[in-house]
């Protein structure tokens, strides 16, 4: 019984160095790949390739926007009439291609006019006082 317990503590033993030399192994691997900076040593060129490769498109994107923008573009802003007019153009091109354009395509222009004429709806609420307002306001002037 005596022998039966040492080989068994033993083989505890022998298990219990194991599975530290795994541990220390494993947290070895966890270090070296959350290891930023080595992994960027590494990988130098793949980075600076792929951050070229962003920073120009990044610069031709900003270009190309530049360039659309300078005919049609002025300073003062939009009105509703302005914004009906183009949603009115990009419709009536739709309509044109017919039942060619996608449904998603149609979808997202009705949806931008109908967000558009609640928009303007809620914008003219706002700026046009309510008939309550002007009566209130015609009524101080007369007792005023």
């Amino acid at each position: 019984m005596g022998q039966a317990t040492d080989a068994a503590r033993q083989e505890r033993e022998l298990t219990r160095q194991a599975l530290a030399e795994r541990i220390e192994r494993f947290e070895g691997r966890v270090r070296e790949e959350f290891d930023w900076a080595a992994r960027l040593r590494r990988n130098r060129t793949r980075v600076l390739a792929i951050g070229a490769g962003v920073a120009a498109l990044v610069s031709a994107l900003i270009l190309l926007r530049a360039r659309a923008g300078r005919g049609s573009r002025s300073d003062d802003p939009a009105t509703l009439d302005d914004i009906a007019d183009e949603l009115h153009e990009i419709r009536k091109q739709l309509e044109k291609r017919g039942q060619e354009s996608p449904l998603w395509q149609r979808l997202v222009v009705r949806s931008a006019v109908a967000a558009a004429s609640a928009g303007g709806a809620a914008a003219a609420r706002r700026v046009m006082p309510s008939d309550k307002t002007r009566q209130e306001g015609r009524e101080a002037e007369r007792a005023g």
